[in-house]
């Protein structure tokens, strides 16, 4: 069987995404020995690296549609996989299911979320327009109109794959909201990248320092950046002061890395998903506004608090009875402070919570994995 994986900008630096693929690949290798991947993205070297065959981003970094529609009609199925694709980029990840229910290629979605406030860039009236139209009061009429032509796309073209399945509940219900419903829930695939060993790693262990002391790994996302940075170099110089460390771990390496550098943070040198886990499995507490740096560092064992920039944090939080500490618009940098200091000395009761929550996330993602691959097999094409 034939599969072809897209539907986000894979092979662009961000670390997440490429989490989410190898996972993806991982999770249908095992279940589907006999299947041969091809994976759309910017990086060729995930052919060698997953075993797989790969093609252009098509709908990214200016690489256009052309072409989707001859490599399409090779292959048995389209899943469109993972990330927050439902509100981050829709128009180019409908367009490439639009494009292949045409060559009446089987399609599917497997683990995208959808956050509760659509891309700005693309859903927001910006510069210039915006000026005139708030002169004329059409701002708010004209944002909605695109939520409201997104809503109708959705209910076109969603309803023609053979099988959906969104990376929380919440995700779900934003998607109702829009008129899109019978859909399945999953867990974001992601958590199947766990540590070989799994006990928490001993301070000898710790990749950053062999000396006993408490370590905050930290990622501020340069994509919708913290609007108050001295408060975050407060909070580094916070953690100096009681005598503890600060590691960078830069979800994109090209852009988070100079952001954190800036602030004086000693930064990973790994770019892989593997080197994140690694790197967080040897932190005390993880803070980020980048979602997988929480989704790797709760899979090491590794307690995390988040900054908000969307609702995909806060949706993963609530897996752990957890909420965002603010978000990277509004927040009170000394009560994150604080929040982080207490973090570093103990972790509470985060060894339970962490035991139940997979627990429930493992078995979201069993269940909905079978259900998935059944309903690939069933769109396979008959032995030879």
């Amino acid at each position: 069987m034939n599969i072809l994986l897209g539907g986000i900008p894979l092979g662009c630096d961000n670390i997440g995404d490429e989490a989410i693929i190898a996972c993806v690949v991982r999770m249908l290798h095992e279940s589907l020995p006999d299947v041969n991947l091809t994976v759309a993205t910017a990086d060729p070297m995930t052919g060698s690296l997953l075993g797989v065959n790969v093609v252009p981003p098509f709908g990214f970094l200016d690489v256009g549609f052309d072409g989707f529609s001859t490599v399409v009609r090779q292959h048995d199925a389209f899943v469109w996989a993972g990330a927050t694709g439902l509100s981050d980029y829709p128009h180019i990840a409908l367009t490439l299911l639009e494009m292949a229910q045409a060559e009446n290629v089987p399609t599917f979605v497997w683990g995208v979320g959808m956050d509760d406030e659509l891309n700005p860039v693309f859903f927001k009236v910006h510069g210039k327009k915006r000026l005139l139209l708030k002169c004329l009061g059409l701002v708010d009429w004209v944002e909605r109109r695109r939520r409201s032509a997104l809503a109708q796309r959705l209910k076109t073209v969603l309803p023609r794959c053979k099988g959906i399945w969104l990376r929380d509940p919440q995700s779900a219900e934003v998607l109702a909201s829009m008129g899109v419903t019978n859909v399945g829930t999953t867990a974001d695939t992601a958590i199947l990248l766990r540590p070989a060993a799994s006990s928490h790693p001993s301070e000898e262990q710790r990749p950053y320092s062999a000396a006993p002391s408490p370590v905050l790994g930290l990622c501020i996302s340069a994509q919708r950046q913290v609007t108050d940075m001295e408060g975050v170099r407060e909070l580094v110089k916070a953690v100096w002061s009681v005598g503890g460390k600060v590691l960078g771990i830069p979800m994109n390496p090209k852009t988070d890395r100079p952001l954190m550098e800036a602030l004086e943070v000693p930064c990973i040198t790994g770019t892989t998903p593997e080197a994140v886990l690694e790197a967080a499995a040897g932190c005390t507490v993880v803070l980020s506004s980048r979602l997988h740096l929480l989704i790797l560092a709760a899979n090491a064992g590794t307690p995390i608090l988040g900054i908000a920039r969307g609702s995909k944090l806060a949706n993963w939080l609530a897996n752990f009875n957890r909420s965002v500490l603010g978000s990277v618009t509004n927040c009170n940098w000394p009560q994150v402070t604080q929040q982080v200091l207490e973090a570093m000395k103990s972790s509470g009761d985060w060894e339970v919570v962490r035991a139940k929550a997979y627990a429930q996330l493992d078995a979201r993602l069993d269940q909905s994995r079978r259900e998935f691959i059944d309903k690939l097999r069933a769109v396979a094409p008959p032995a030879p």
